[in-house]
């Protein structure tokens, strides 16, 4: 059964990254979203990890299109036209010995 996990373990933080990055890349937004707060994640063991995570993300400055972008270095849009934030339920699952992460579940509102 899922168990309550800290929302600062790497794990978690990592998970929610791969969340946003799901996000973005399925989003027609042209500016690239960032978790900007975990709410609540619970941990699941089955073979692999699975992570269900709550996330606030929010709309950063840095535009879609730019190879490889680090989310760390993109800054949050503080123009109030351009702020929009979402909540996010992300469903990650990372499976032992493969280096693959399955995301079944993103449900941003």
């Amino acid at each position: 059964a899922p168990f309550p996990v800290k929302t600062s373990d790497p794990n978690v933080q990592r998970a929610a990254r791969l969340g946003v990055y799901r996000y973005n890349n399925s989003s027609n937004d042209i500016f690239l979203f960032k978790e900007s707060h975990i709410n609540k994640a619970t941990k699941q063991i089955v073979e692999g990890v699975i992570y269900r995570l709550n996330v606030d993300i929010c709309r950063t400055v840095c535009r879609k299109g730019i190879p490889h972008p680090n989310l760390d270095r993109c800054a949050f849009q503080k123009e109030k036209m351009l702020s929009k934030k979402l909540t996010c339920d992300f469903e990650v699952w990372f499976t032992p010995g493969e280096q693959k992460v399955h995301i079944p579940v993103m449900l941003c509102r």
